[in-house]
């Protein structure tokens, strides 16, 4: 099922746009009295809340969080002042549009919510459907606090053009509501097993989704005025959701790492690995639905190539050396991911049909000349791979992947490490994710620093380019340290001819919050701006 929220676009019109007042006017919207009277209403709704995850600002593709905010040592796109580089303001409109789109989301779900009791529909239904919609609202939730540290925490829908103004809430009190309402949807959705595709909020999502929530709130900017046993407390909540997911019998690893991106290119849906999706659906250029619901993972972040019924790419993003370095490549191991996240050929410019031209050819080992790794370009979600003949030049169907069963194993195997230290257990959580792609096992680390470094370097290559890392330097509180370090790795390297160290220079403290954004605090007396900013 392609894009579970396909017919969104036929429910706005009359549904919800809602009045958000943390960001818009109220619009005119169809009345809670009128419009949640059965199952139908309702589910268009819950399309409603949805919606806003694939938002292209959100999970949509190459100007989103999963993106452009996640340029941090893996990829640049340019040296133009822009929130890539770390210089940009308060009132950057990517700041302002994912507050905006966010909270949304949000007013959409405490609608949902507030009505969803009085709907003439099946009991067990209408308990689903509170599930995912809270699990939505929770995520949404999840979003701004790790982005923007304490935001208003509203549940309940706006009333009035008058209810618009709305003091910040303390970041605990804020994960205190996540972890609850998360914990309260995982008892109400369905078992993923229910489900041929991975589009749907289900128990393993939501578990997952909880092992990460649990380890971020335990990290760097969650610890202030914490104790030890609340830490700790913290890396047990993480372990224990992401065991439920690995003994659940459900997940496990394809074992051919370029099929699971091959496979969200090509609607064939992997429940065992891709946990979470967002979808995305295109009937092509001249079709009903060709300019809606559509996505672009693999136009800015792909390898370059001009036409489009081959599946054009602006590749605007080009790679760190750091990252190429980073994977495991000797005459012993050779890592798989390297060669497939990272593409080895470049299209021959012009050619018709797209002709392939391997970096070794023109170059020789690339990995011996940083200056050279360059000029590789991201390969992860490749447009070749597209089924769909009326291609569209900018825009695709391929889905997003919010939660994969590898990025599950790393996880209980940070959150065992941090409790018991690099156990067995540890170990061969860790090494589930290494075997498949085909590097050496870790054996016999006795230290938890050294692990956690281990583990550090596996989610940077397992997971490059899917919207963690910035996440994951912040929570492991090591962000500014490690752009700064790319300063200085690309001067020892002789990497001068394109400045994209920029990052490294202007980042600075306060880039472990966003700004709050301008026209909010223009708007809502209330509101606090973020330090430094």
């Amino acid at each position: 099922m392609k894009k579970y929220i396909y017919s969104i676009h036929i429910l706005l019109v009359g549904l919800m746009i809602s009045c958000v007042k943390l960001d818009t006017e109220p619009t005119d919207y169809a009345t809670s009295l009128s419009y949640y009277s059965n199952e139908t209403e309702v589910e268009y709704a819950l399309n409603g809340v949805y919606d806003k995850m694939g938002s292209n600002y959100i999970f949509g593709g190459g100007d989103c969080l999963s993106s452009i905010f996640d340029a941090t040592d893996q990829f640049w796109g340019s040296t133009s002042p822009s929130i890539a580089v770390y210089d940009y303001s308060a009132s950057d409109r990517y700041v302002s549009i994912i507050w905006k789109e966010l909270y949304t989301g949000i007013e959409r779900a405490n609608i949902l919510l507030k009505n969803i009791n009085g709907a003439d529909m099946d009991e067990s239904q209408r308990n689903v459907t509170i599930g995912e919609a809270k699990f939505l609202r929770a995520f949404y939730y999840f979003m701004l606090v790790q982005n923007y540290g304490d935001v208003p925490l509203k549940i309940e829908p706006t009333e009035s053009a008058n209810d618009v103004s709305f003091a910040r809430t303390d970041a605990s009190e804020v994960y205190d509501f996540i972890y609850a309402e998360m914990v309260e949807a995982e008892s109400l959705v369905n078992p993923i097993s229910d489900y041929s595709y991975a589009e749907r909020v289900t128990k393993s999502a939501v578990q997952g989704i909880l092992a990460r929530v649990s380890l971020y709130r335990a990290g760097f900017l969650n610890r202030k005025d914490k104790s030890a046993e609340q830490i700790r407390e913290y890396y047990d909540n993480a372990l224990f959701w992401a065991e439920k997911v690995i003994n659940s019998g459900l997940h496990d690893l394809n074992p051919d790492y370029a099929q699971v991106f091959i496979n969200l290119i090509q609607d064939k849906y992997e429940t065992k690995e891709s946990i979470f999706e967002i979808g995305h659906f295109t009937d092509g250029a001249s079709g009903v639905f060709g300019s809606s619901e559509i996505g672009d993972l693999g136009n800015h972040n792909g390898i370059p190539q001009q036409l489009t019924q081959y599946g054009f790419s602006g590749a605007r993003y080009r790679l760190h050396p750091k990252l190429f370095n980073a994977f495991e490549y000797n005459e012993e191991y050779q890592d798989v991911r390297r060669d497939w996240c990272i593409a080895d050929y470049q299209f021959i410019r012009n050619s018709d049909p797209p002709e392939r031209e391997y970096w070794t050819e023109v170059y020789g080992d690339t990995y011996e000349d940083p200056n050279k790794v360059l000029y590789r370009r991201i390969g992860k979600f490749r447009r070749e791979y597209e089924l769909e003949v009326d291609k569209i030049k900018n825009y695709n169907s391929t889905n997003n992947p919010v939660l994969r069963f590898s990025d599950v194993l790393l996880m209980a195997a940070e959150a065992e490490n941090e409790l018991n230290g690099p156990t067995p257990k540890a170990h061969q959580y860790l090494n589930r994710v290494r075997n498949r792609a085909q590097v050496s096992e870790i054996e016999n680390i006795t230290s938890k620093e050294e692990f956690l470094d281990i583990i550090q370097d596996e989610r940077y290559t397992e997971l490059c380019f899917e919207g963690f890392r910035r996440m994951d330097l912040i929570r492991w509180g090591i962000l500014v340290e490690e752009m700064r370090e790319m300063v200085d790795y690309n001067n020892a390297n002789s990497v001068t001819h394109i400045t994209f160290n920029r990052a490294g220079v202007n980042i600075s403290e306060r880039d472990y919050y966003l700004p709050i954004p301008v026209r909010e605090l223009s708007l809502d007396p209330l509101l606090t701006q973020n330090p430094g900013w």
